[in-house]
């Protein structure tokens, strides 16, 4: 195996440690806040609901942070403030104190030391095989399940404010060791790239030269940039509203708790191969067709599943839609490298996020209001079928756009 998909997997790992106790295993605290504090479960909500949306708010900043410190020194520093936001948690005794550690602890060390310096990592250090890399990486939360009830065990075992401390110790010591690793190897392949290249290596000059070089503000004056980050804005708004609301649509149409949970667990565990099987795919054909393809058959699957709880028909549409889901996961970034390049890629992404970050907010709230107004979430699904409709066409105008060179030229 080549050195360089090592850093790959250690990524994949860190990921994965990083979801299960940052994002997935913070709702295992939720009710040692309501019984110990009194707190209600909105304003419980709301430090939740604040890290759900924080890559949008902070997004820009993470990113020109990454470019300007490099992605290597973030890898340390998110994983500092992370391992310190879980031991902070320990201490908190008021709501205020929760919103500023889970949002500005936590959820801020958690992207600026796995999501955001990795995925740059990755995209400068693969070309041709770009979205197979994306892929696996991006698997880390598919596998981050068994981690959550580890975060329940410890809360049980020795209480809520021990287990925010043993967490910070987990985090810290697993990150570190991956966080070295991956350090380790893309300087070496940086190295020996460099080296390559000093040789006068054709191959090598000539893929360098077909990257595109976009700085933040020639990203921002071309309509790519806008149609990409509306599109997968509206991805975000289909999958985000249909994940919140699976499991009790369900229950609504006669399913127990119970099955309507574990078919939710299903689809997070087809949609974790998905993300490799796409990504790979994604190397073979254009990103563009394929993520418009991933469009359409998301929206005839949310519409079926809006449509019926049959399980003769849920069922096939919901492994149409886990499928989709993982595909369209993977492929967001290694199409926005492709089409930008790694000059500036933490700083677009992170301004892509603050568009994106509006989907993930509006969607469920979207289909929490037309249920309210329906009473069912047919009309909702019918909606986001629509949504993902439009993601498509957008993403059908959103071409690769020309080098910064060629409008100098």
């Amino acid at each position: 195996m080549e050195r360089k998909w090592w850093l790959v997997i250690a990524g994949c790992i860190t990921h994965a440690v990083n979801t299960g106790f940052s994002y997935f295993g913070m709702s295992a605290f939720f009710p040692s806040f309501e019984r110990e504090f009194g707190w209600s479960r909105t304003a419980i909500s709301g430090a939740f609901s604040l890290a759900r949306i924080e890559s949008g708010i902070l997004g820009p900043i993470e990113g020109y942070l990454t470019d300007r410190v490099g992605a290597q020194r973030m890898l340390f520093i998110g994983l500092v403030i992370c391992s310190l936001g879980f031991f902070a948690l320990s201490f908190v005794d008021t709501l205020p104190m929760l919103y500023i550690v889970i949002v500005l602890g936590i959820v801020l060390g958690s992207s600026l030391g796995y999501n955001m310096p990795i995925s740059v990592l990755i995209a400068k250090v693969f070309h041709e095989r770009r979205s197979l890399a994306f892929g696996i990486f991006r698997m880390g939360p598919g596998i981050s399940g068994p981690l959550v009830p580890m975060v329940g065990w410890m809360i049980g075992l020795w209480g809520w404010r021990t287990a925010a401390v043993a967490s910070a110790f987990v985090i810290f010591l697993v990150g570190l060791p991956l966080a070295i690793i991956i350090k380790r190897i893309y300087d070496q392949e940086e190295a020996a790239r460099s080296v390559i290249e000093a040789e006068g290596n054709p191959a090598t000059s000539r893929r360098a030269s077909s990257d595109p070089q976009f700085s933040l503000s020639e990203a921002l004056r071309h309509r790519s940039f806008w149609l990409l980050s509306v599109a997968m804005a509206f991805r975000h708004m289909v999958t985000e509203g249909v994940s919140v609301h699976f499991v009790i649509l369900l229950v609504d149409r006669g399913w127990s708790t119970e099955a309507a949970s574990g078919l939710l667990g299903v689809s997070a565990l087809i949609g974790a191969p998905a993300r490799v099987g796409m990504g790979w795919l994604g190397d073979h054909v254009d990103k563009r067709k394929l993520v418009m393809g991933l469009l359409l058959a998301l929206s005839v699957s949310v519409l079926m599943m809006g449509y019926t709880a049959e399980s003769v028909i849920f069922t096939p549409c919901m492994v149409i839609y886990s499928l989709s889901y993982g595909g369209l996961a993977s492929l967001q970034e290694p199409i926005r490298a492709d089409y930008f390049g790694t000059k500036a890629f933490a700083t677009i992404q992170g301004m892509s996020r603050s568009v994106t970050t509006a989907g993930t907010f509006l969607g469920p709230i979207i289909a929490g209001f037309l249920y309210d107004v329906t009473k069912s979430y047919t009309l909702a699904f019918g909606v986001f079928a629509l949504v993902s409709v439009l993601a498509t066409l957008l993403m059908f105008w959103a071409k690769r756009p020309a080098s910064p060179v060629d409008w100098e030229e």
